[in-house]
């Protein structure tokens, strides 16, 4: 790592704007004692705490530090209207053209206790559906057959299965007619499921 380039990764520490990989890379080099990286992580920590505190005029970082920072507040912020939607849970653009607010749809209890979904899109022709799955920390999914292929991305949290936590990032694929073991959650998870939909969406007794 450059000079350059762990002077703008503390200085973007101090402000907030480092993601995950980031943080780890930095957080490694001062365990490591790098008498380096250990000064200019309290320098740049003091620069920015004695700018909010007493100093009436800003203290600029390099400009390619800035200009990175810039971008990352731009694409959080995109992120989030994007969740947020224009007040309606789906636009259609043209014909078979639709774009879909998932803060907007309304989340439906599942027969499974813990377990809640928003159906997306639904395929009627090949009787599938692309929705999203809650699962709150606790919950036991039993054992359950695919009548159809399950294709399955963690966005958020963990599921265990056969004993092997599958964390945020997995992608977890079921074949047709296969036999699912039992999955729980300590923490609770978020899926986005592409399923067969008479595998997991049923109706639920009052």
């Amino acid at each position: 790592m450059t000079p350059e380039q762990l002077q703008e990764l503390t200085i973007l520490y101090a402000l907030g704007a480092l993601n995950g990989d980031e943080v780890r890379a930095l957080q490694s080099l001062l365990q490591a004692n790098d008498p380096v990286a250990i000064r200019m992580q309290n320098q740049w920590l003091r620069v920015v705490t004695d700018a909010a505190l007493h100093s009436q005029e800003p203290i600029p970082p390099p400009t390619h530090v800035k200009q990175r920072l810039m971008r990352a507040i731009q694409e959080k912020h995109a992120a989030e209207r994007s969740m947020e939607g224009p007040g309606m849970s789906h636009i259609e653009h043209a014909h078979g053209i639709v774009s879909v607010f998932p803060e907007h749809v309304e989340w439906q209890k599942h027969p499974v206790p813990g377990v809640s979904f928003k159906v997306l899109s639904e395929n009627k022709r090949r009787g599938y559906v692309t929705m999203l799955m809650k699962v709150e920390p606790g919950t036991v999914f039993p054992e359950h057959h695919h009548s159809g292929d399950e294709e399955c991305y963690i966005l958020r949290g963990s599921i265990i299965l056969d004993g092997k936590r599958l964390g945020a990032g997995v992608f977890h694929h079921g074949d047709e007619n296969s036999e699912h073991g039992t999955l729980t959650s300590d923490e609770g998870a978020l899926l986005l499921l592409v399923v067969a939909r008479e595998d997991y969406i049923h109706p639920v007794s009052p």
